[in-house]
C-alpha cells in the first residue's frame, strides 16, 4: 500500500473473515446458554468500565420522563422528608405577594375571623389613649361649653335690652339720654 488506499486483496480478505466470524457467532450463540455467560460476568468490574457521562448523554430525558407515572412517584416520595429540605425563606422570597393578594377573597377571609377572640388580646384603653380620644373629647367638650356660654350670654344681653326698654317705657325715660355704659368703661366723646 503505497498510495494510502486499501488493496482489493485486503478487502477480500476482510470480507471472508467477516463472513467466517458471522457464521461462528451464530453457532456459538446457539450452543452456549446466555444465562451461563451472564453468571460468569463480574458486574462490578463491568460497571467500573462504563463511562457514566457518555451513557447519560445517550439518554433521552424527555422520553424517559414521559414514561414516569407522576402519581406513583409522589406516593413513594416521603413528603415530610422533602418538606424538611425546603428553605421556606428562599421559597417566600420568590412569591409575588401582590399577585397572591389579588387571588385572596377578602370577604371570605374576614368572614372566618372571630372578632371577639381578636379583641380579647387588644388593650382598648391603650388604643384609645394612643388615638388621642381623651384630648378630642376634652377639646370638643370645651367648645360645646364655650358655645353654650356664648349662647347664654347673648340671651342674657338680649333679655337685658328688652327689660331695659320696658323699664324705660314704664318710667318714661328717653332712650337717647341713657348712658352707653358705666362711666369708667365708656370714654367721653368729644363733640
Amino acid at each position: 500500500m503505497t498510495d494510502g488506499t486499501e488493496s482489493s486483496e485486503s478487502r477480500r480478505s476482510k470480507g471472508r473473515l467477516g463472513r467466517m466470524a458471522a457464521a461462528v457467532t451464530g453457532r456459538v450463540v446457539e450452543t452456549i446458554d446466555p444465562d451461563t455467560v451472564i453468571d460468569h460476568v463480574d458486574i462490578d468490574q463491568l460497571l467500573d468500565r462504563i463511562d457514566a457521562d457518555r451513557f447519560l448523554d445517550k439518554v433521552d430525558i424527555n422520553r424517559l420522563l414521559d414514561r414516569v407515572d407522576v402519581n406513583r412517584l409522589i406516593d413513594r416520595v416521603g413528603v415530610d422528608a422533602l418538606l424538611d429540605r425546603v428553605d421556606v425563606n428562599q421559597l417566600l422570597d420568590r412569591v409575588d405577594i401582590d399577585r397572591l393578594m389579588d387571588r385572596v377573597d377578602m370577604n371570605r377571609l374576614l368572614a372566618r375571623v372571630d372578632v371577639d377572640v381578636v379583641l380579647q388580646n387588644v388593650d382598648l384603653e391603650a388604643a384609645v389613649r394612643r388615638a388621642g380620644v381623651p384630648e378630642i373629647v376634652a377639646e370638643s367638650t370645651g367648645r360645646v361649653a364655650g358655645s353654650a356660654l356664648d349662647l347664654a350670654r347673648r340671651q342674657i344681653v338680649g333679655l337685658d335690652v328688652v327689660v331695659d326698654r320696658i323699664i324705660n317705657r314704664i318710667l318714661r325715660r328717653d332712650p337717647g339720654e341713657q348712658p352707653m355704659g358705666p362711666a369708667a368703661l365708656v370714654a367721653e366723646h368729644a363733640p
